[in-house]
């Protein structure tokens, strides 16, 4: 399996800092402001992944500190193939994994924490799980960045030969609370995840893995990589849907927010559409301009 690996620069003085980030983003990033790419488009023979079913898990509400995870189980007899999550309530919390998991039950399993901030506020954890029944080939792979400290840091993962990305996942390591996580579809067979530190940086090291949900398909040609992005402005909170075209059924979400802005929801409100949310993270005088990316993978 060939993984590519795109790493920030070293920690250095924070203007240095946050130029790095800010180029390293651009690179990992690209798009046209509100405008929509289809990647991998093509002819679909017989449908390959059936209507697909999404469960959805809620954490208790509540102001405890400490981190919180909810998993959204797969109905039995289907295996997860994607899925999102969100915050609902906490203006300071961030999530920091979304994972697909192959076992037993499969589960869709999402994490947040407060930042370093924190807040009063009774906030909870949702988690969503979109599954299918079984897929020829179906499988997690996985890859994870060094440990270091760097104001940004992606890891890209690739699914093996023949095989396409159905759904994506990442999880911050080490993170305390002071790095976002970020997930992108690039291509059909190729996912990544991305950590971004807060507007202040954080001195401990960390790491990112990456996760993609692979199959085989009766074509490589039947999914496409959906994806939007916003206007670069200063919206405080930034919320837009992606819907897959018609005949197409969606197995994953994903988004990637660009500094200072953190994604705060990734969800299947549907079997067709996927919901994104993120939320302006910088100062408040002067306001600085972001954008957000969001992505739908479909198949036939």
């Amino acid at each position: 399996m060939k993984q590519t690996r795109m790493i920030g620069p070293r920690r250095g003085p924070s203007e240095m800092k946050g130029r790095g980030r800010s180029a390293l983003m651009m690179a990992f990033v690209v798009g046209m402001a509100m405008t929509a790419l289809v990647v991998g488009a093509g002819g679909a023979s017989a449908s390959t992944v059936p209507r697909p079913v999404i469960t959805s898990a809620l954490t208790k509400f509540d102001s405890n500190p400490v981190a919180k995870t909810a998993r959204a189980q797969c109905p039995a007899g289907t295996r997860v193939i994607g899925g999102g999550g969100r915050v609902n309530g906490g203006q300071h919390v961030v999530i920091t994994r979304q994972q697909p998991v192959h076992s037993t039950v499969d589960t869709f399993v999402v994490s947040a924490v407060e930042d370093q901030v924190g807040t009063p506020q009774f906030w909870a954890v949702q988690a969503y799980a979109i599954c299918s029944v079984p897929l020829p080939g179906l499988e997690i792979v996985s890859a994870t960045s060094a440990f270091g400290s760097f104001g940004f840091q992606g890891q890209s993962v690739d699914c093996a030969p023949g095989k396409n990305v159905l759904g994506v996942g990442g999880r911050i390591n080490n993170g305390a609370g002071q790095v976002s996580l970020n997930t992108q579809a690039l291509f059909p067979q190729r996912a990544s995840a991305g950590g971004l530190e807060d507007r202040d940086g954080f001195s401990g090291n960390w790491s990112v893995t990456s996760y993609a949900v692979c199959a085989k398909l009766n074509s490589v040609f039947d999914s496409q990589v959906v994806s939007v992005q916003t206007a670069t402005d200063t919206t405080a909170r930034k919320i837009f849907t992606i819907d897959c075209p018609a005949g197409m059924n969606l197995t994953g979400g994903a988004a990637f927010a660009g500094t200072p802005g953190a994604v705060v929801e990734v969800v299947s409100p549907n079997t067709t559409r996927v919901q994104v949310i993120a939320r302006y993270d910088g100062p408040v005088t002067p306001a600085a301009a972001w954008n957000v990316v969001g992505y739908a993978i479909c198949a036939f």
